[in-house]
């Protein structure tokens, strides 16, 4: 009878015992959870802050696009206007040189000769009439100059502009990135922890049941999962094209990295895969945002072929093969080959086929 109670005892403080572990986990649990939950809320919060972040600077490329083409536009207008006055300025210079110079006759003895006071006034009418309208054309085209000059300067003044906020969105960019890599770096390292926690409550558990069926009859439980992913369908495409981009991409090494750009003079990002792919009639946005939304889905990097398009958070590169991308990185920049995952903790979100 003793030793049946000793044992009843024995029994009855080990199950306290595995109930207060069972407690203490249930209450980890619980607090990572409420951990966890704050972190994502805080990551959450980041990411839309740079998804709305991104949307800005893909307009703002957009606005500097346009910016540009307009300043390209007023520089060949000025260049063209130049061209007509300096025409006009030697144009009139010779028809002094006719009046007043190359003639065996001087402009009084035309005068004194005129068979008519008519005949007289018609001739310096016809000279004032050609100085008036040589006076007026210089005047109107240097005028215009002036008004192009003033909108080129208006233009590049917009332009310096719009470099500022792309430096201060890019700047802004930069610590988002950074914010969101040590916020996930948080929350995984909390998911980490609660899923032990987890394994560890169930297991508590499960320890406190068996000891109690032990009691009685015994028992025992068992669970397993699985889980499962569907692999990606790979893309139809044309092998020819693909190798002329990725050649072509090779000729634009070394050009400087420019804000909006998108010819040889200069390129940024999106620009240069906008050049690249517009060579051989396959258009791609030069806005690198809606990259990842067009072209055909690979499956990701491991399924990438030289061509394809390897999409970032706000950046893309053209795959060339050997876990290499070409690309224009940053201002202050030139084009130059990288490692496909240059920027590390930072995901690739996608890898599109456009050809």
């Amino acid at each position: 009878m003793r030793k049946r109670l000793v044992k009843s005892l024995v029994a009855a403080m080990l199950v306290t015992s595995i109930t207060g572990s069972t407690i203490a986990w249930a209450d980890d649990v619980s607090d990572l959870t409420n951990a966890k939950n704050q972190a994502q809320s805080e990551l959450d919060s980041f990411q839309n802050e740079l998804a709305s972040l991104l949307t800005e600077m893909n307009n703002l490329e957009v606005q500097m696009y346009t910016k540009t083409d307009e300043i390209n536009a007023v520089n060949a207008n000025l260049e063209e206007t130049q061209k007509k006055l300096e025409q006009q300025y030697g144009d009139m210079k010779l028809r002094i040189k006719y009046m007043y110079e190359d003639q065996t006759t001087s402009l009084t003895d035309a005068f004194l000769t005129a068979e008519s006071m008519s005949d007289a006034l018609n001739k310096a009418e016809y000279v004032q009439n050609v100085y008036n309208y040589d006076r007026s054309k210089l005047e109107e085209i240097a005028q215009t100059t002036i008004q192009i000059q003033n909108l080129k300067q208006s233009l590049e003044t917009e332009k310096k502009e719009l470099d500022k906020m792309a430096t201060e969105m890019t700047a802004k960019q930069a610590t988002l990135y950074t914010q969101i890599a040590e916020k996930q770096s948080q929350v995984d390292d909390i998911s980490s922890q609660l899923s032990a926690a987890v394994e560890a409550a169930a297991a508590a558990a499960a320890a406190a049941e068996a000891q109690r069926a032990s009691q009685s009859s015994g028992g025992g439980s068992s669970y397993s999962y699985s889980s499962g992913v569907s692999a990606p369908v790979n893309a139809n495409n044309n092998s020819s094209v693909a190798s002329g981009v990725v050649s072509l991409a090779y000729q634009m090494l070394g050009v400087p990295y420019v804000w909006g750009g998108k010819s040889p003079s200069g390129f940024d990002c999106s620009g240069l895969m906008y050049y690249l792919f517009k060579q051989y009639g396959i258009y791609v946005s030069p806005g690198s945002s809606a990259i990842p939304g067009g072209g055909a889905d690979v499956g990701g990097i491991g399924n990438a072929q030289p061509g394809d398009i390897v999409c970032y958070p706000g950046h893309v590169a053209l795959y060339i093969g050997g876990g290499q991308v070409i690309h224009a990185p940053q201002p202050g920049d030139v084009v130059k080959i990288a490692q496909a995952d240059m920027y590390g903790t930072l995901p690739i979100i996608a890898v599109r086929r456009y050809w």
